[in-house]
């Protein structure tokens, strides 16, 4: 049976480059278009409206978005438009957001777990057309707030967590899971035995709940440029102290608090030089196009369902990797 592949964006390129990449995406049979909601970089509903525009058939979701950043109810209005400009194709990712980009933008983290829960529970009230009351919602006090226009039919609700008690509250209270870029597929099979749990834990069967994952993708002919590559996009993403229990799990010795500080200082280079190769081996998947299909089976192997792609490289690196994903139709 054909694994759905999905392909995401971080933000980085250019939107017109990834207009081209979004349909190179959909002609090769991915599946969905992730786009990533980095502070200081590309806006994620967007662009996610412009996907909607230049496709047909893939799914559209704008990842993640943080309950400390957007007020449920402008985002239940920009989603719901989107499920009326893409009919069933449209989802959304929830997630807390990197504690050093929202520091910067003067956002504190606070009881994650309560503010997740309490966002899915507003969107869902919101697209019922029902008035929702939170009085009591830590972040976002609805006295009555209400829908004018429902989406055309339920908005799949995906959390993008990296601890346990919100990977178990994706089991308990969401669509789905999305697993972190830089997980190795051993830490992510740990992930999702805590998403199970909390599926369990509320008489949900764990096979209820989509299983997806970032991965960093890039197929090539020359393995070392797509190491030296791939671990630029690594680094980057290693400056969000909520991986630490990834990189204890691995046993890669690993500065993450030199690179958290490159990465606020936004010396790329400096990060990335930080980043042994064998943290590239484990966490991402790069190499000829049958090493990455042998090292993407592994996630599948652990459980995913949906790999979602960030294709790593240029424009030729690309077409290798796209390849990649056809194979997989």
């Amino acid at each position: 049976m054909p694994i759905p592949i999905g392909v995401s964006f971080d933000g980085f390129c250019s939107f017109a480059d990834s207009l081209t990449i979004a349909r190179e995406a959909e002609d090769a049979g991915a599946a969905s278009l992730w786009m990533a909601e980095h502070l200081g970089y590309r806006d994620s509903l967007g662009s996610c409206m412009a996907f909607a525009m230049a496709t047909k058939r893939v799914g559209i979701v704008p990842t993640a978005i943080s309950p400390y950043l957007r007020n449920p109810t402008p985002l239940a209005m920009a989603m719901a438009t989107l499920a009326e400009a893409a009919p069933g194709r449209a989802r959304i990712a929830l997630g807390i957001g990197n504690p050093l980009f929202l520091g910067e933008s003067g956002v504190r983290i606070d009881k994650p777990v309560r503010a997740l829960r309490e966002y899915v529970e507003a969107l869902r009230g919101l697209w019922s057309g029902e008035p929702v009351h939170q009085p009591e919602a830590m972040l976002h006090r609805l006295d009555g707030a209400r829908m004018m226009s429902r989406p055309p039919a339920p908005i799949p609700i995906y959390l993008a967590p990296m601890k346990e008690q919100n990977l178990r509250l994706a089991g308990t209270s969401a669509d789905g899971v999305v697993l972190s870029a830089g997980l190795s597929p051993e830490y992510a099979r740990v992930s999702l035995d805590f998403v199970a749990a909390g599926a369990r834990s509320v008489g949900r069967a764990p096979s209820a709940v989509g299983r997806a994952a970032y991965i960093f993708f890039m197929a090539a002919r020359d393995t070392r440029d797509a190491l030296e590559k791939s671990r630029r996009k690594l680094a980057f993403v290693l400056r969000n102290r909520f991986l630490d229990e990834s990189i204890a799990h691995s046993k890669i010795p690993i500065d993450q608090a030199a690179i958290i500080d490159a990465i606020g200082k936004r010396d790329l280079e400096r990060a990335a030089c930080l980043v042994p190769d064998e943290a590239v081996e484990a966490f991402t998947v790069f190499g000829t196009q049958q090493q990455c299909a042998d090292r993407l089976q592994r996630y599948i192997d652990a459980g995913i369902d949906e790999p979602v792609l960030l294709l790593v490289g240029e424009p030729a690196d690309r077409a290798e990797s796209l390849a990649v994903i056809r194979a997989f139709q």
